[in-house]
């Protein structure tokens, strides 16, 4: 998972989402968002025949689910592991990688209700002495901080596989990126840094006084029944887990057991493409925070980045300004993309388990586009 840009997206029929380096792109003022209304009839056999079509482009495994108020549908294509025989199913759990940044992000905002800290509160005032520089907790969500990102230097399947036993300290990784130059001056510039989110790991701690994954755990995954989603902190994965493969060269690699300390609270989350879908729901209809709360975190901006998501426009009408929000996993070995109406009413979330070393440049992303375009154009009125 290196560092992404995520480039003006606003219409699905072209690019839902398009990764890259960095960006430069400066946040604008939160803007209304629209949605378009389902007819409940989701229309799957595109959605399957994209699945297939990942599979067929050399991706081990293919998982989605699609919903539309209370109709939904699972579909999958591959297997579980490349040498056995076990076909794949949704119910499957993966490494969901950066759709871990909105669950976070929904603990920060929930702390936010309850009046334990504030958006716009500088970092220094709840973690004394952790950061050099006035860092703001929204800029921290939206990776506006100009904080390094200490994620580097996975360029190959052989840096991969070499960094796969390593356990490292959430400390460890804030001191790793403090050591390298700042990438700008703090609410300049739009520069994704995953190092944001392990900032709002430690200050979740510090306020819920547990770890992020128990605060995950009691605030999200217990209340909503994401039976299938775990925060893991070693390298550890269900039994059950479809198989990871970094691609590189025609040769798979198989990456599954990794030690997640290295994601932290930015990208270590387990679950399944129904447990996302049940996150994005109770995100967006008011469960989890309230709709000032949602407003804030659907905030518009010219980077496509809100406070832990991503927009892109949506399929039904292509072109005319409506949007879906969520996000992108960019794991070792597995891909992921997990995507709602602003109100939640409906969701698709797509899950692949072969990926480039870099994101930027992996061969399956565009069919993995595909399949979250056509589940997305499933729930389209008739």
């Amino acid at each position: 998972m290196s560092k992404l840009r995520v480039l003006a997206a606003l219409t699905v029929s072209t690019s839902l989402l398009i990764s890259g380096c960095t960006s430069s792109d400066e946040p604008s003022a939160v803007e209304p968002t629209t949605t378009t209304p389902s007819s409940g009839t989701i229309k799957t056999d595109d959605v399957q025949a994209a699945l297939d079509a990942l599979v067929d482009a050399g991706s081990v495994a293919a998982v989605a689910q699609v919903r539309d108020g209370e109709a939904s549908w699972s579909g999958a294509a591959g297997l579980v592991e490349r040498d056995g025989t076990e076909p794949a199913s949704a119910d499957d759990p993966v490494r969901i990688a950066s759709v871990t940044k909105p669950m976070v992000a929904a603990v920060i905002l929930q702390l936010v209700d309850e009046g334990k800290l504030a958006l716009d509160q500088q970092v220094d005032e709840l973690l004394p002495g952790l950061l050099p520089k006035p860092v703001t907790v929204r800029q921290l969500l939206d990776h506006t901080s100009g904080l390094p990102d200490y994620l580097s230097g996975f360029d190959s399947v052989a840096a991969i596989a070499s960094r796969s036993g390593d356990v490292v300290t959430d400390d460890e990784l804030i001191a790793g990126a403090l050591a390298l130059p700042w990438t700008t001056e703090p609410g300049s510039e739009f520069i994704y840094s995953n190092t944001n989110y392990v900032v709002l790991g430690r200050i979740v701690a510090d306020l819920d006084g547990k770890s992020i994954g128990q605060s995950l755990q009691d605030r999200i995954f217990d209340p909503l029944e994401m039976t299938d989603t775990t925060y893991p902190t070693d390298a550890a994965i269900a039994d059950n887990a479809l198989h990871g493969y970094v691609l590189e060269d025609g040769t798979y690699t198989d990456v599954t057991a990794f030690d997640a300390s290295i994601w932290s609270s930015g990208a270590a989350v387990v679950s399944t493409v129904g447990d996302l879908n049940t996150f994005f729901r109770a995100l967006f209809d008011g469960t989890l925070i309230p709709q000032n709360l949602i407003d804030e975190m659907q905030v518009l901006t010219p980077s496509a980045y809100g406070l832990g998501l991503l927009l892109g426009g949506d399929a039904c009408n292509p072109g005319s300004g409506e949007l879906v929000f969520g996000q992108r996993g960019n794991g070792f070995g597995y891909g992921t993309l997990s995507f709602s109406s602003p109100d939640g009413d409906r969701q698709v979330s797509v899950a692949w388990t072969s990926a480039a070393p870099d994101p930027a440049n992996d061969p399956m992303f565009q069919f993995a586009s595909d399949a979250l375009i056509s589940g997305l154009t499933a729930t389209c009125p008739a």
